[in-house]
């Protein structure tokens, strides 16, 4: 699977970005038709012993942010931290793992639950779609800063933070960064905009991860590139042709695209570890 990026250029504007998609349509749509499909339930075990994993509760003046952290076993110096915000389902099995994948990366990892304020992620799709989508975005946005504020106060942390942010996650970092200064980095994978109108206020390094077959989040992406670029902001902008919104989620059979999250993860990782150590 093509993967298409622009890094730190003024390149991708409105129409270069609706002219791409256009032209990478029918592509796409063989690559959807044709991509093997393999789904994992796993990729690093629970019980791992190269991590330290757990559960922690952070304050959040609300009942308490529940969460699932990730770390070496092993390290030498202060770790950076990767904050995981999880999709419409929820902090699942699938980003408790990716918060393992990070923590064997290096990092300190942290995944809190956006749903914890309403008793915390149901284990069935159907209601946890209802129950995480009622937390607002003043909520995930606090939720957001007491977990930087946790990662930042823990012995092992170097005060340098990252924020990894899916779906409904992603659009959540993007209001949340435009109000939360203390982030070293940010990575919107397929999250819808923030309101264009504030991007001024956004200084921290971004990259953007998008989905070639997801019309619904790249209606709007043109717009929010151009003004960031307006704002003086030159974020790197990966879009992979042919993958579906979700694309990375190795427990989602038909939306699964195996190239794509091999390519994401690899840029994701490639781009936060110069800015967090």
């Amino acid at each position: 699977m093509p993967e298409q990026s622009v890094c730190h250029t003024n390149a991708l504007g409105r129409r270069s970005f609706l002219a791409f998609g256009a032209e990478t349509a029918l592509l796409g749509l063989l690559a959807i038709l044709t991509a093997p499909v393999s789904v994992k339930a796993v990729q690093i075990a629970p019980e791992d012993p190269r991590l330290k994993t757990g559960r922690v509760t952070v304050p959040n003046y609300a009942g308490g942010l529940q969460c699932y952290s990730a770390r070496p076993a092993a390290q030498s110096g202060a770790l950076g931290s990767v904050l995981v915000m999880h999709d419409i389902l929820g902090l699942t099995p699938h980003f408790e793992d990716v918060a393992r994948r990070f923590a064997l990366e290096g990092f300190a990892a942290l995944a809190p639950d956006y749903a914890s304020r309403y008793g915390g992620t149901p284990p069935d799709p159907d209601p946890a779609r209802e129950i995480v989508g009622m937390a607002t975005w003043p909520q995930m946005i606090a939720d957001t800063n007491a977990a930087l504020a946790w990662l930042r106060g823990q012995d092992h942390a170097n005060g340098k933070l990252a924020a990894v942010g899916f779906g409904l996650g992603g659009s959540a970092l993007g209001r949340a960064v435009m109000r939360l200064s203390d982030m070293t980095a940010a990575v919107l994978l397929y999250g819808r905009v923030p309101p264009v109108e504030h991007v001024r206020d956004i200084k921290t390094p971004l990259l953007l991860i998008y989905a070639g077959e997801d019309p619904v989040v790249n209606a709007d992406v043109p717009g929010f590139v151009d003004a960031l670029h307006a704002a003086g902001q030159h974020p790197d902008i990966v879009t992979y042709s042919g993958a579906r919104h979700g694309f990375d989620d190795d427990t989602q059979g038909v939306h699964y695209a195996p190239e794509a999250a091999k390519l994401a993860w690899a840029r994701t990782v490639e781009f936060i570890r110069p800015l967090i150590g």
